[in-house]
């Protein structure tokens, strides 16, 4: 992919969240935490906040959002602290077809978590998201 049509496609998603109806933006797989992604993802989430404060960012990851996230990605990668400050929920672990269950909401197995980043980031430890 070429620079400009990366830069087209991050235009033409901060050209949808201006609609009134979009509440949000949902980052999902490949997986939007491995490093690389973090690094691409970073620029472009600012931005979203930057011209969208009050709209909730959520992201979709395969790695455990105390363990892996917080305790590893956090001391080894600067940029994994920044990210996570533009999250406000992250569905966290790989999805387990045997603890697969349709009745979930917003997760796909039960081994899933769905995180509040904001009061997980306060409190230094995973917090549980309350609808």
């Amino acid at each position: 992919m070429g620079k400009n049509s990366h830069g087209e496609e991050e235009q033409q998603i901060i050209n949808e969240l201006e609609h009134s109806y979009i509440d949000g933006l949902t980052l999902l797989g490949g997986e939007p935490l491995e490093y690389r992604n973090q690094k691409a993802l970073l620029p472009f989430l600012r931005k979203v906040k930057e011209k969208f404060p009050e709209k909730n960012i959520w992201c979709y990851t395969g790695y455990t959002f105390d363990q892996e996230v917080m305790e590893e990605m956090c001391k080894k990668w600067k940029e994994t602290t920044e990210l996570l400050t533009y999250l406000d929920v992250v569905v966290d672990g790989e999805f387990e077809e045997d603890k697969k269950d349709l009745t979930l909401r917003f997760r796909g197995s039960s081994n899933q978590r769905i995180i509040d980043v904001k009061k997980s980031l306060k409190e230094k430890k995973a917090v549980l998201f309350e609808f």
